[in-house]
């Protein structure tokens, strides 16, 4: 017993007993860490493919053990917050994909509905800006997305002038030439036509005389927010400064002779 005691009361063994303890904690936490991460748990993955603007039903839903490692804060892990709910109008769902929150929607958030993201009620109009494939980066302007519209002039001094027209345009809707959705849930895709966005009064306006004058004194150009890559040159000047030019040109330009060209070019 006195053999014990004095075995305990060794600094040297307390210090190697207290070493071995927190070992032993540090592995038991451990271990428990990666059980908690490694272990797969049963989440929502799509049954079969999943085209852009379909609404979710418990058919089209099974659940597959997953590690939890691999799930992200987005990934969605219960049927509420997907039976019921849209794909987005970008969005297809391969078979067997878990859902993620940023690819569904509500149905009246869908974007195939564009028109009720237009505020009329402040004024804000609906244009129809003619574009075709090259003029989208190869079809890549998405709705939901947004763009600025670069113009490129020459100045009364013969100077190349270029500069953002407009930015921060939110696109609502990509139409063909039929106006069906070019990013439709039907497997045959078409050929952008038209962009959809709102614009207020002023500016709707103001657009439709830029587009009378493109072609014979200025060139317009659709880009992706960010995307400087528009093959610009000449000296940068204001949106301002392009309005005035715009609304110089264009003063007597009467709003017949407006719907005449926007007519013709649809």
């Amino acid at each position: 017993m006195k053999g014990l005691n004095k075995f305990i009361r060794n600094k040297n063994t307390v210090t190697i007993l207290g070493i071995i303890l927190i070992v032993f904690l540090l592995f038991i936490g451990f271990n428990a860490t990666i059980n908690s991460t490694v272990n797969p748990i049963a989440v929502p993955v799509a049954k079969e493919k999943i085209l852009p603007e379909t609404q979710i039903t418990q058919d089209k839903v099974q659940y597959r053990n997953i590690s939890k490692i691999v799930l992200g804060d987005n990934v969605i892990r219960s049927l509420n917050g997907i039976i019921g709910k849209y794909t987005n109008i970008n969005v297809t769902i391969p078979a067997g994909s878990m859902f993620y929150t940023e690819w569904l929607v509500n149905e009246e958030d869908l974007t195939g509905n564009w028109l009720k993201q237009i505020d009329f009620s402040k004024g804000e109009e609906a244009y129809y800006y003619k574009v075709d494939v090259a003029s989208t980066f190869g079809n890549s302007v998405l709705p939901d997305s947004y763009i600025d519209i670069y113009m490129k002039a020459t100045d009364d001094n013969g100077s190349v002038i270029y500069g953002k027209l407009f930015r921060n345009i939110k696109v609502l809707a990509v139409h063909d030439h039929n106006g069906n959705n070019v990013f439709s849930n039907s497997e045959e895709k078409g050929n952008p036509e038209y962009l959809l966005f709102a614009m207020s009064h002023d500016n709707y306006n103001l657009l439709r005389r830029a587009e009378y004058l493109e072609g014979r004194e200025i060139d317009l150009v659709v880009a992706p927010q960010g995307n400087n890559s528009t093959g610009n040159e000449g000296a940068l000047v204001s949106s301002a400064t392009l309005r005035d030019y715009v609304n110089a040109k264009t003063s007597s330009v009467t709003d017949d002779q407006l719907e005449q060209t926007n007519n013709q070019n649809g």
